[in-house]
């Protein structure tokens, strides 16, 4: 019995504790539904507030706006301009219990929180960039402005005076931009700029008030040249018919210079010297073609004149081994005179019928060496068959006891004449075409006489046995050249004429026949010149817009160029231009009774009065 009422009274605290606990898991739950039900009323009256009381109207391209319009919070969700609702469900507000008072309180969740952040911490007015582009926003919207314009236009607290422009689309400006006649540049922030400012790898200068500057200006006490584009310039330049050199920081060189181990000299205005004798007050001293101080042994007006290494004159010399060249004057044909170190003669090309008389009495002067009689020309190139470059060989061949005589199997003249039939439109053509083959077969018939036959010229071979003259022309056949088929083949044979390398001393030439520019093209693509230097340029042509390209022009270098053509027949066209845009002093052969004479030893060249 005992132990009965025992085991009773053992149950029933069991039993009581178990109901409460039922009763205790019920409330619990009750309990936290009302506390979600209130959370997600507080979240939408939340978040309406900060959509309608603290967003801009405006809306803003930043680094957190999608394409569609709608706004990317830092926890990667999204919610469309306007929207009161969240997709994520920790977007809600909370309530929580402080453990030790019972209350409760609601705290914002962090979603939330740091979208009003973000727009607290947007500062207006201000410059945005939207789609790339910059436009100045207020709290009222993008500026809708044009023309200039600074901050302090719309905001009496800019700090600045910056000035910009702005476009039609009311953005601001960004590099170059034309206004009202003069060029003004606006950097990467719109900003306009002024003073001197690199741009694309050339310097330009900026006035005060930002305009581009051109021509002659003179800053902190120095003197510089824009061109017509604004860039400063450098090295040699041709400026109203007058050479001047500007320094690799683009300030004219006035006096001696030094530049790449040579010393060069320009006058007070900067005016490069050129062929002449200058004196200070204790030295002489003589400036060659190219503006540099002759140093060591040089041959001025066939006297030999020594000086130190300093350019300082110290007396007359003894003449020794040289070398010199004659461009002929020979009207609108081609015809050089090379007399080589040791006595032996050359002449590329020999003019055209019309002057081959001209060319035998200036032989006749040279003091050639003689043979059976008869003064000696040991090699001739003729470049190609036209009879302005063949036209004097049956005079010379017929004076002068020739050796050998080249000319490239690919350019000789053949009969393109005979079955034409012949119009007013081609008749001057045809005559063309037949004169010169006329040319071209008396020249061979003269050879013929002489036992003689022309020697094809190949490409790397050298002509003298001291290896001076070389030719370094393709060996292409161009085929024929220009619309018109008639005479396609006749000019064709310019493409493929024989180009020769002259290399002595401190002298470098090229004679580029005429060339045109397939074959222009071709040279200096293939760099048939094999990194060889070029003082001297042979024009191609006569000077003709067929020819020297500027590619061709910047790849040879040379620093002067001879034309020769007559007076009358002188063109300054893109190929002139060409030749002074790429610092090449110009001589003309009919600017002198004889043509232009150069003397060469291993240290000078310089050009003959």
């Amino acid at each position: 019995m005992y132990k009965r009422v025992k085991r009773t009274l053992m149950i029933i605290p069991m039993m009581l504790f178990l109901c409460f606990s039922f009763l205790g898991i019920k409330s619990y739950a009750v309990d936290n539904v009302d506390k979600s039900s209130s959370s997600s009323t507080t979240n939408v009256s939340d978040t309406t507030t900060t959509k309608t009381e603290d967003t801009p109207v405006y809306e803003i391209n930043t680094g957190n706006t999608s394409a569609n319009g709608t706004s990317t919070q830092e926890n990667g969700t999204s919610s469309k301009s306007g929207s009161n609702s969240t997709k994520n469900a920790n977007s809600e507000a909370q309530v929580k219990k402080d453990p030790v008072t019972g209350d409760t309180q609601t705290t914002q969740n962090d979603s939330t929180k740091q979208t009003t952040d973000n727009v607290e911490k947007e500062t207006l007015p201000a410059w945005k960039n939207m789609n790339g582009k910059l436009y100045y926003v207020t709290k009222d919207g993008i500026v809708k402005k044009t023309g200039w314009f600074k901050e302090k236009d719309v905001n009496s607290d800019a700090k600045n005076d910056n000035e910009y422009y702005l476009g039609d689309d009311f953005a601001a400006v960004i590099g170059w931009k034309e206004i009202d006649g003069s060029w003004y540049y606006f950097d990467e922030s719109g900003i306009k700029q002024t003073g001197w400012k690199l741009i694309n790898y050339n310097w330009y200068f900026l006035d005060k008030d930002g305009m581009m500057e051109t021509g002659w200006i003179k800053n902190d006490g120095n003197t510089y040249y824009l061109n017509s584009e604004g860039i400063m310039s450098l090295g040699k330049k041709y400026i109203d018919d007058k050479w001047y050199f500007f320094g690799n920081d683009g300030i004219l060189e006035k006096g001696m210079y030094i530049y790449n181990g040579k010393i060069y000299c320009s006058d007070n205005n900067g005016v490069m010297v050129a062929n002449q004798w200058i004196e200070t007050r204790k030295y002489k001293y003589y400036v060659k073609a190219d503006s540099a101080l002759a140093t060591g042994d040089a041959i001025i007006d066939g006297k030999m004149e020594k000086f130190d290494d300093e350019g300082r004159y110290q007396g007359e010399g003894e003449m020794t081994n040289h070398l010199y060249v004659k461009y002929l004057s020979v009207g609108n044909a081609d015809c050089a005179f090379i007399k080589l170190p040791d006595g032996e003669t050359a002449l590329i090309d020999t003019g055209d019928t019309s002057t081959a008389d001209d060319v035998v009495n200036f032989l006749n002067d040279q003091d050639l060496k003689e043979e059976d009689g008869k003064p000696v020309i040991d090699y001739i190139v003729i470049t190609h068959g036209h009879s302005d470059h063949i036209g004097g060989l049956s005079t010379i061949i017929n004076k002068f006891k020739v050796k050998k005589v080249y000319m490239p199997e690919i350019a000789d003249m053949k009969d393109w004449y005979s079955n034409l039939k012949v119009t007013s439109e081609n008749a001057s053509s045809v005559e063309l075409m037949k004169h010169d083959y006329e040319v071209y077969t008396d020249a061979i018939n003269a050879m013929k006489k002489k036992d003689m036959d022309f020697i094809n010229t190949v490409k790397g071979q050298y002509i003298d046995n001291n290896k001076i003259l070389q030719f370094v022309q393709s060996d292409k056949n161009f085929g024929g050249i220009g619309a018109d088929k008639e005479t396609q083949y006749y000019w064709g044979i310019n493409e493929n004429s024989a180009i020769i390398y002259l290399n002595y001393g401190d002298f470098q030439s090229l004679f580029a026949a005429d060339m045109e520019w397939n074959s222009e093209k071709d040279f200096w693509t293939n760099n048939l010149l094999e990194g060889k230097h070029v003082d001297v340029l042979k024009v191609p042509h006569h000077g003709h817009d067929t020819s020297s390209t500027s590619d061709f022009i910047a790849y040879v270098k040379p620093t002067m160029g001879v034309i020769s053509r007559d007076k009358d027949s002188i063109e300054k066209g893109t190929a002139y231009n060409n030749l002074l845009k790429n610092g090449v002093t110009i001589y003309e052969t009919s600017d002198r009774e004889n043509g232009i004479g150069i003397y060469a030893n291993q240290q000078n060249w310089t050009v003959q009065k």
